[in-house]
């Protein structure tokens, strides 16, 4: 496996079908499924999933869809509504908060510029200190928040995740790379 593309096509894939699952969740309980709740609860283990941190997608009455805040900005609630009256219509929430929206998609697109900056088979990793630099905007916005100095908007939490979620392929990929190196080694010696 050393050398192989396959460690990067299973993280691509991966993160394809977490981002469809993503997508797919609020416009299954739109359609009436019976599973959204299964879905729904799924994610729960990744994600706090507060209605107040998390995006809709909306359903118009004319059967039109949009996308944003399933809340108005500005206060934390604690619910974890997974339908929302919009007025004119109905959202549906993501499985997931804005943040991990972010950080989902932004790890795709960094997956997938990946091969344009260094060889998808290598085990090098970038300078650690690049990662601690996009880490360092999204401690800053989450922590102050935990803190409770100030509520973030879902536009911070989303600007702040794609930042590290960018950059974590170029971490991911060599890692998997060295983990499958060792794998080929150690049964490569059991076999002798």
């Amino acid at each position: 496996m050393a050398g192989s593309k396959l460690p990067y096509a299973l993280l691509v894939a991966f993160l394809l079908l977490l981002n469809a699952a993503v997508f797919y969740v609020p416009y299954a309980a739109s359609q009436g499924d019976a599973n959204a709740p299964l879905m729904y609860a799924a994610f729960a283990p990744a994600c706090h999933q507060l209605t107040s941190r998390s995006n809709c997608l909306f359903v118009s009455q004319g059967g039109g869809y949009s996308f944003g805040d399933c809340m108005p900005q500005g206060g934390l609630s604690y619910s974890r509504a997974t339908e929302v009256d919009a007025g004119g219509g109905t959202g549906y929430k993501l499985p997931v908060c804005s943040r991990d929206v972010a950080i989902y998609l932004a790890m795709l697109a960094g997956a997938l510029a990946l091969p344009l900056v260094q060889k998808i088979e290598s085990d090098v990793w970038p300078n650690k200190w690049l990662l601690v630099a996009a880490c360092v905007p999204i401690a800053i916005d989450g922590g102050t928040q935990l803190v409770g100095l100030r509520e973030s908007s879902n536009l911070m939490r989303m600007a702040t995740g794609a930042i590290v979620g960018f950059a974590l392929p170029f971490y991911i990929v060599p890692m998997l790379n060295s983990l499958c190196e060792l794998l080929q080694e150690k049964l490569g010696k059991k076999k002798k």
